[in-house]
């Protein structure tokens, strides 16, 4: 019961407080000038409390923004690859979306390979995945020259992975 008259009285009080902040305050004066009068004069005085904001603490440390790099290079488009110990011919296009790289190829027996990799910050390289249609799954790395138009690598270290986009010439050395 004591705790309910408690908090009844701390509502009350937050009310009235809160009330009497927002009703203009008036204030009565005599006026000495007119003593004939009976009734004092009323001055109207409105007088406004406004909130003033805390001071904010300056930061110590600018924040630091993290900046997207610019890809230096452009894999997009049709390839023709080499692949495997029988370095199998195969056609790819390319999807490029920022430093991610995917293509599917398919193979001469019905199957499909899928790569997906990465394209290294220095646009020289790129790592990934692969995975075959047929259920077998490895890594990959191929090595940009120059011209970002022909590539040496390897499949899981050491299977030969190359390509061109220029023309259907294999590039040499094709494992790298």
């Amino acid at each position: 019961m004591k705790k309910k008259v408690i908090i009844l009285i701390a509502l009350f009080t937050a009310m009235l407080v809160a009330l009497s902040c927002t009703l203009p305050i008036y204030i009565v004066a005599q006026n000495d000038a007119t003593e004939d009068s009976s009734e004092p004069e009323v001055i109207k005085e409105v007088i406004v409390v406004t909130a003033t904001p805390e001071a904010t603490a300056v930061p110590t440390s600018v924040p630091t923004l993290a900046v997207t790099p610019t890809v230096m290079v452009y894999l997009d488009g049709p390839w023709t690859i080499w692949e495997g110990t029988k370095q199998e011919r195969l056609d790819i296009d390319f999807l490029q979306d920022g430093y991610s790289l995917i293509g599917n190829a398919a193979t001469d027996d019905g199957h499909s390979i899928l790569y997906e990799g990465t394209i290294s910050a220095d646009g020289t390289s790129v790592s990934g995945t692969w995975r075959s249609s047929r259920g077998t799954t490895g890594s990959f790395v191929f090595y940009l020259d120059s011209s970002y138009s022909v590539f040496g690598g390897n499949m899981g270290g050491g299977v030969p992975f190359c390509g061109n986009r220029l023309s259907a010439k294999k590039p040499s050395p094709c494992l790298q």
